[in-house]
């Protein structure tokens, strides 16, 4: 077996670069240890917004939102993107901050509104702490798996080859240059790899003689039932709370889905062995800080959750591009737990490297692994993971 490039990992960021990379004429195959969109990309809160530190993020993210909610008509699939808003609340201590990212946000072409009266768009909220907050109107969420699988479909029209319950054991290198990987103590040959297996891209990086800077992260999200009471109408994320929380329509009735924010506790996982439950005590503590930004909810009630996985960088941004070393390996992982939001825009910055395109609105080579040792990482207004 064979391709010109052979993309690790069947996830959003895998997908969105098969997609590119075979509509432009490559011969692609697409290789999955599980299912497709199933790991940590089905285990997103897929939550979509533009609220980022720095230009080219800003405007890659503007571009990936057009993408999700233009995607029924780009890859002939069901609508995946829900049009709710998403409202950012912020503390006295990064009022200044919030304004000024705003500033440059509105100068990069995102349109926003700072609302005179929060109660209009978050009925029953609690106002108490919050010393500013911003609106995208045209954000929203997203359904991560039906995505994933709308660009792999599209992927294979185009005549990419996909494939699920095909772990890749190893990325063969042999005289400094990618030969292929290895399945099932196969060899299936290539010139190019894109390793896109999120928290396992580190172990498979190290299989070609690469050490990433990543950290594997432990993450949870509940969801609650609101029972009588109307669930959330947008997306929010309060840095006040330390919480995120979405409307949660794929739970069926009046549902939200929430997690929490930086700062926390990080705890560092094994991709192959971790608790996938989500804990008792992580549960209340999310449960309290919703109930006391809207006290209507007192009654909500945990319903489920789910614990998955972040590949985390040193500066919270994703890795992108070849290495150099070993030739043909190139880089598409390290989505620190925010990527979902920028897929699309990540796929096409990573399959126009491999085409030698340059595109408009922003440079894959600020995303190379080498900007580390050239001290220029990613800054957040915010600090932490508040990219």
């Amino acid at each position: 077996m064979s391709a010109e490039v052979v993309v690790v990992g069947g996830g959003i960021i895998g997908a969105t670069t098969a997609y590119e990379l075979a509509r432009a004429g490559v011969e692609v195959l697409v290789l999955e240890a599980d299912r497709f969109g199933r790991a940590s990309t089905g285990k997103s809160a897929a939550i979509v917004r533009c609220h980022y530190s720095n230009p080219e993020v800003v405007r890659m993210a503007l571009r990936s939102r057009e993408r999700f909610r233009q995607l029924p008509l780009l890859l002939e699939c069901d609508p995946v993107y829900t049009r709710s808003g998403w409202l950012f609340l912020v503390e006295e201590s990064d009022a200044e901050l919030a304004r000024d990212n705003v500033e440059m946000q509105v100068e990069q072409g995102l349109d926003l509104v700072e609302p005179d009266e929060l109660a209009e768009l978050l009925p029953g909220v609690e106002e108490r702490g919050v010393a500013y907050a911003v609106y995208e109107p045209d954000s929203g969420f997203a359904d991560p798996v039906a995505a994933t699988e709308s660009y792999l479909a599209a992927a294979r029209r185009a005549g990419a080859e996909t494939r699920e319950h095909s772990p890749v054991e190893a990325i063969v290198v042999e005289a400094g240059r990618v030969r292929g990987v290895r399945v099932g103590g196969e060899l299936v040959s290539c010139g190019v790899v894109v390793l896109a297996a999120g928290p396992w891209s580190l172990a498979l990086a190290r299989s070609a003689g690469l050490e990433l800077p990543l950290e594997i992260t432990r993450e949870q999200d509940v969801v609650f039932a609101t029972d009588a009471e109307p669930t959330l109408p947008c997306a929010v994320s309060s840095q006040v709370d330390r919480v995120y929380m979405r409307p949660a329509p794929e739970a069926g009735g009046a549902h939200l889905l929430a997690g929490r924010g930086f700062p926390k506790l990080y705890e560092s996982a094994l991709p192959d062995d971790y608790d996938e439950q989500v804990d008792a005590p992580f549960t209340a503590d999310v449960q309290e800080r919703v109930r006391t930004r809207l006290p209507r909810l007192h009654s909500m009630r945990a319903v489920g959750g789910r614990a998955g996985l972040y590949d985390v960088t040193p500066d919270w941004h994703p890795l992108l591009g070849p290495v150099g070393d070993p030739d043909g390996l190139v880089l598409a992982t390290g989505g620190s737990g925010h990527c979902f939001k920028l897929a699309p825009a990540l796929g096409e910055l990573v399959s126009a490297q491999i085409l030698g395109r340059q595109l408009g609105y922003a440079d894959a080579a600020s995303f190379a692994l080498s900007r580390f040792e050239r001290g220029e990482p990613f800054r957040s207004t915010y600090g932490g993971n508040r990219a």
